[in-house]
């Protein structure tokens, strides 16, 4: 779809009356957006159900010369980022298009439930806007690798002629380190980082890690979130079985699931409608990774695999739809309800990949 889904461009005959043309709009409680007064054009909003009605019902009224529906001209934002063209997971949800309906917005935050960010980092320096320790390592900063790649996915600097991009383009990265420099963490700890993470006004929830042992306590943590209005997203696990993994299979959660480039299941990714609810890509993932030596053996950038890296990707997308509108309830359905379909929909995962165009447009 390159129109918008509820918006319509109605041009009338010269001699016909303006009250005529308000009475015809009134008819049909399409409220008027705009106006061209030089060609006698009338922008009108309808709810999207309604738009292919709406417009045949227009044109069979006397007077109306033509009903367009209203295109999106992009503006054709080309990331400038040297190390985009090896984002095969950022083309394949079709984010460059996504930028183009929305740039997101500095006032969405997304909490990195983590092993702590390199917030020194050139694609992330000045993003992060409060670090906080849960662990009992002696710094908030990554010394293992993995939060920084996630915060890099979801969140990196765009087009700032600089590594690479991430997909949430503009939100504030808030650095929540529930997970030491080995990568584990307790369930009280990733309790606490939860409840922080919405006392300090997080807007998505980004939760890559899990166990297979159900928490009360986090159980607890996740709902605490849901009812403050926060989106929660988390990874499905990386078993390669249909085995409950939480906090994703938690009805709070937003599950995601590991695809390959072929938007095939991951090798590793954990599966299972309906408690796994989509999936993203998850193989080979280039993204920031700490400056300083860490536990990947890699530094500044890299490729790391994972339902992680999957899940971060859903986490900068809702950032994208929260910009559009913030009502969690409805980002949450529409980032299921504007999935593409692809093989194991319905069986290995409730609904299918994300698709970051189609669900801007729609939320």
């Amino acid at each position: 779809m390159n129109y918008l889904p509820n918006r319509l461009m109605v041009s009338f005959i010269p001699t016909l009356s303006r009250n005529r043309i308000l009475e015809i709009f009134d008819m049909l409680n399409t409220p008027i957006i705009d106006e061209i007064q030089e060609f006698n054009t009338y922008t009108i909003s309808t709810e999207p159900h309604l738009l292919n009605i709406i417009a045949k019902r227009l044109s069979n009224f006397y007077g109306v010369k033509h009903v367009d529906y209203d295109g999106i001209m992009e503006a054709q934002l080309i990331p400038n980022d040297p190390l985009f063209k090896y984002q095969w997971g950022a083309l394949k949800i079709n984010s460059t298009r996504a930028w183009n309906v929305t740039r997101g917005s500095t006032l969405v935050k997304i909490a990195i439930l983590d092993t702590g960010i390199n917030t020194r980092h050139p694609d992330i320096y000045g993003k992060v806007i409060l670090s906080k320790n849960f662990t009992l390592s002696p710094t908030s900063q990554d010394l293992n690798g993995h939060g920084t790649h996630i915060a890099g996915i979801a969140a990196a600097m765009t087009r700032n002629d600089v590594g690479i991009a991430g997909i949430g383009i503009n939100p504030k990265i808030m650095n929540v380190k529930v997970l030491d420099d080995n990568g584990q963490g307790s369930f009280s700890d990733v309790a606490r980082g939860i409840v922080y993470a919405v006392n300090n006004g997080a807007n998505v929830i980004n939760l890559s890690c899990g166990s297979v042992t159900s928490s009360t306590v986090i159980q607890n943590a996740v709902q605490y979130a849901q009812d403050k209005g926060v989106l929660l997203i988390a990874s499905a696990g990386n078993a390669a079985a249909n085995q409950l993994f939480y906090p994703a299979a938690y009805p709070q959660c937003i599950s995601v699931a590991a695809l390959e480039r072929n938007d095939t299941i991951a090798p590793f990714s954990n599966f299972g409608a309906p408690w796994v609810d989509l999936a993203a890509p998850g193989v080979s993932i280039l993204s920031t990774l700490p400056t300083q030596e860490n536990k990947t053996g890699q530094t500044d950038y890299g490729y790391l695999s994972g339902t992680s890296q999957a899940t971060a990707f859903v986490s900068g997308l809702a950032a994208l739809m929260l910009s559009l509108n913030p009502n969690p309830n409805i980002v949450r359905n529409k980032l299921k309800a504007t999935t593409v379909n692809i093989d194991g929909t319905g069986t290995l995962y409730q609904n299918g990949r994300i698709n970051a165009y189609i669900a801007l447009l729609h939320v």
